[in-house]
C-alpha cells in the first residue's frame, strides 16, 4: 500500500512524479514526449495511491468541538465577571457588554451551525469572490471607514459596526490555499525553479502583500502583523523553500515597518515605551502596569470568580485585549496555565484536522485556521505581560467583539466541516 505525500510541513497533496529530466537533443518532440510520459506516470501514481486511501465522511470531529465550546463558555463568563464595572460606570448598565456579547455569540452560533453542514468543496468555489468582497471592504473603510484613536477600522452599519480586518483573516487563508491548489504542479516541481519561485513564492506573496497593505493603511498595525503571519505560515506549509521566503517576503515588510513607523508616531511611541524601563507609569505605562499588577494578584489560585479589584477602572477597557489578566487574577497561576492548555489542545486538534484534510485547499484552509488563534491567542498573552510591546490584539474566544466574535465562530463552522471529511487506510 502506497502511502501519502506530503509536503515537509505535513500537508497532503496528490501523488506526483516528475521522471527523469530529458536530455536536450535539440528537437521539440523529445521534450513533448517527455512531458507526456511524466504526466502518465503522475496519472498512475495518483490513481495507485487512491486505491489505496478509502475516503470516510463522517461527524465533526469531537475533540475539537468541545475544545471550541469549552472556550466559548469560558470567555463569555469572564466578558460578564471583567465588563460590569466599567459598563455600570459608563453606559449606567452592568449587564451593556454581556448583553451584547450574548447576542453576537447567539447569531455567531448560528452561522457556526450552518457552515458545519457546507461541504469544503464549496467554500473552494467561492473562494474567489469572497477574496473579492473582502478586498471591498478593506478599500471602503479607507473611504467611509470610523475611527477609534488613531486607527481607521470599522464600518458603521446601522447599529452595527463590522471590523473588515476580520473578514481579512480568513478570506486571505481561503485565497491562498485556493492558489496553491490551483498550481500545485508548478509551485511543488522542486526541478524547475523558476516555476516554484514564481507560482510558489512570488505570487502568492502579492496576494499577502495587497490584504496587508490596505490593512496597513488603516493604520492597523496589530492587524497588519497577525495577517503577515497567517499568510507566511500558509505559504511555508504549502511547502515553498524558506530561504527563498525570508529573501522575498522579509526585506520588504522590514521596509515598510520602518517606513510606517517612522510616519506614525503613536506606534513609534508605543514601542519606545516598551523599551523605556522609566516610562511614567501614571500615562503612557499606565494599562500595561496594571495588567501585570492583575496578574501578580491573582497568585496560585486566584482571588475568586468575580472578586477582580483591578478591573474596577485600573485596567482599561478590561473586557477586551486585557481580558487575559483579569482571568489571571481571578483563576490564578493555575487558571492561565489551565487556559494555555486550552489553547495548545485547540492547535494540537486543528493540525490533526489539516493533516487528514482530504486535499491541498482544505488542508491548508485548517491549517490557516488554527494558526490564526494560535498566532493571536499567543501574541495576546505576550503583551499584556509586557513581553512584546502594547499592539492591540484580542484573544480568540474571550476578548469582547462583534464582528471579530461572528468571523472566529464562522471559522470554526469551516474548521468542524472539514473535520468530517478524513480518509482511512485500508
Amino acid at each position: 500500500m502506497r502511502r501519502q505525500t506530503r509536503t515537509a510541513s505535513g500537508v497532503p497533496v496528490r501523488r506526483q512524479s516528475y521522471g527523469k529530466p530529458s536530455r536536450r537533443s535539440g528537437a521539440e518532440t523529445s521534450v513533448t514526449v517527455q512531458e507526456e510520459r511524466s504526466l502518465t506516470g503522475r496519472m498512475k501514481k495518483e490513481q495507485a495511491w487512491e486505491a489505496g486511501v478509502q475516503r470516510v465522511r463522517h461527524g465533526v470531529d469531537r475533540p475539537m468541538l468541545v475544545i471550541i465550546l469549552v472556550l466559548l463558555c469560558l470567555g463569555t463568563i469572564m466578558v460578564f465577571s471583567a465588563s460590569y464595572p466599567n459598563a455600570l460606570a459608563s453606559k449606567n448598565d452592568s449587564l451593556y457588554y454581556i448583553r451584547h456579547q450574548l447576542l453576537w455569540l447567539a447569531l455567531g452560533g448560528i452561522l457556526m451551525s450552518v457552515l458545519i453542514f457546507v461541504p469544503y468543496n464549496v467554500y473552494k468555489k467561492l473562494t474567489p469572490a469572497f477574496f473579492l468582497v473582502s478586498l471591498g471592504l478593506l478599500a471602503l473603510v479607507l473611504v467611509m471607514g470610523t475611527a477609534r484613536g488613531v486607527a481607521q477600522r470599522w464600518i458603521l452599519i446601522g447599529g452595527f459596526s463590522i471590523q473588515p480586518s476580520e473578514v481579512a483573516k480568513i478570506s486571505l487563508t481561503m485565497m491562498l490555499a485556493w492558489y496553491i491548489d490551483r498550481h500545485f504542479e508548478e509551485t511543488s516541481n522542486r526541478l524547475d525553479k523558476r516555476a516554484s519561485l514564481v507560482k510558489g513564492i512570488l505570487m502568492p506573496g502579492v496576494i499577502l502583500a495587497i490584504v496587508c497593505g490596505l490593512v496597513l493603511l488603516e493604520k492597523h498595525l496589530s492587524g497588519t502583523i497577525i495577517l503577515g503571519m497567517i499568510g507566511i505560515c500558509v505559504i511555508f506549509l504549502s511547502g515553498a523553500n524558506v530561504g527563498k521566503m525570508a529573501l522575498c517576503y522579509g526585506v520588504p515588510a522590514v521596509a515598510a515597518g520602518v517606513v510606517y513607523l517612522f510616519t506614525n508616531e503613536y506606534a513609534l511611541q508605543r514601542i519606545l515605551t516598551h523599551s523605556d524601563e522609566g516610562a511614567d507609569v501614571l500615562k503612557e505605562a499606565w494599562q500595561t502596569t496594571q495588567g501585570l499588577f492583575a496578574v501578580g494578584s491573582g497568585g496560585l489560585l486566584g482571588v475568586g470568580l468575580g472578586e477582580s479589584r483591578l478591573k474596577y477602572n485600573y485596567v482599561s477597557e478590561a473586557q477586551n485585549d486585557f481580558i487575559f489578566t483579569i482571568w489571571c487574577e481571578e483563576m490564578g497561576y493555575v487558571g492561565a496555565v489551565l487556559l494555555v492548555a486550552l489553547y495548545v489542545a485547540f492547535i494540537w486538534r486543528g493540525i490533526t484536522i489539516a493533516k487528514k484534510a482530504p486535499d491541498t485547499y482544505s488542508s491548508l484552509v485548517a491549517f490557516g485556521i488554527t494558526c490564526q488563534v494560535g498566532i493571536q491567542a499567543f501574541l495576546n498573552i505576550m503583551v499584556v505581560t509586557d513581553l512584546i510591546p502594547n499592539t492591540g490584539i484580542s484573544l480568540p474566544f474571550f476578548s469582547y467583539g462583534g464582528s471579530s466574535l461572528i468571523m472566529l465562530m464562522g471559522e470554526m463552522g469551516m474548521l468542524l466541516s472539514i473535520s468530517k471529511h478524513s480518509y482511512q487506510k485500508k
